[in-house]
């Protein structure tokens, strides 16, 4: 099941996920676990969140994102990255990623966009930055997009999927 919100996909792009490390402690999503109990949504298991990075490019490849995720995006001591350009379920997590709607300005995007390119990596790109929340517990659709609407995001400025492994 995904929600539908409208996003414009090219074929020149990856997404890096930057998440935390083994056994580093996810204080942002024991932060969010802790507000959802607050709503009484009382059946959480676990929630993790990552860093979502869209990077489109026509000079772009695989090896290249490699690179901007090593050199520029991880902390290399506390964090790890995945690379992908489809997002794949994940059995008994609800996966909710969330993104600025177009017009919105993106100030990380942007910076990393500049770092990118000073760098020399790519010669232009688009960046877009991202949250992705994984959710854990036995749970309905409203309640996920109860969970979305009252703490993951704004949606006056943020669209967001919703996935369910």
């Amino acid at each position: 099941m995904k929600t539908k919100v409208p996003v414009i996909m090219s074929k020149n792009f990856y997404i890096i996920e930057i998440f935390k490390g083994k056994n580093i402690f996810d204080v942002f999503g024991q932060e969010i676990k802790k507000s959802i109990k607050e709503l009484g949504i009382l059946n959480i298991e676990e929630v993790k969140v990552s860093n979502l990075y869209r990077i489109e490019g026509n000079d772009i490849d695989k090896k290249k994102i490699i690179r901007i995720a090593k050199e520029l995006l991880i902390d290399n001591v506390s964090e790890d990255y995945k690379i992908y350009r489809k997002t794949k379920k994940s059995l008994n997590w609800w996966i909710i990623e969330v993104y600025l709607k177009d017009g919105v300005t993106d100030p990380v995007g942007e910076t990393a966009r500049k770092t990118i390119i000073e760098s020399k990596i790519l010669k232009d790109a688009i960046v877009k930055t991202g949250k992705k929340y994984y959710i854990k517990g036995k749970l309905t659709e409203k309640q996920i997009k109860e969970i979305c609407e009252k703490i993951l995001l704004n949606p006056l400025i943020q669209n967001y999927f919703i996935y369910k492994g």
